[in-house]
């Protein structure tokens, strides 16, 4: 969308996350996970994105991303949920997270324009880690 010009862009911007916490840290299957955090920014944001890879124990992957719009200087907060139950309706051939007991680490990415892009605009302001065991 920057390079259409149809969202706002801010090359000087920044974002750092802090206050990333899991709630509860662990569970048995079917338990729900709230990941919070917040972040801030002295220079402001572009239009960009938060995206989150959860590093599974049976290797599939998991995450998502949303669009995060220009935004003023400021502290902002969000918050993730996970249930970790078996979907009903998965149905071999296709792969379905199992949610095997260990641990299972989460990656969250703030960016300017889209995270992992080489586009221009594009740039990572952050990243911050946490887990959850099952």
């Amino acid at each position: 969308c920057e390079e259409l010009k149809q969202c706002k862009i801010n090359d000087q911007g920044d974002a750092t996350f802090h206050d990333v916490s899991v709630t509860p840290t662990s569970g048995p299957q079917d338990t729900t996970f709230e990941i919070d955090f917040s972040y801030t920014s002295k220079n402001g944001t572009g239009t960009g994105t938060f995206a989150f890879e959860i590093d599974a124990v049976d290797g599939l992957p998991l995450g998502g991303s949303n669009i995060v719009p220009y935004s003023p200087p400021g502290t902002y907060s969000g918050k993730i949920t996970v249930t970790a139950s078996v979907d009903p309706d998965c149905q071999p051939p296709n792969p379905c997270e199992q949610w095997l007991p260990g641990n299972y680490p989460v990656k969250m990415e703030i960016c300017n324009g889209e995270c992992g892009s080489k586009h221009p605009h594009s740039k990572i302001y952050s990243t911050a880690t946490t887990n959850f065991t099952l």
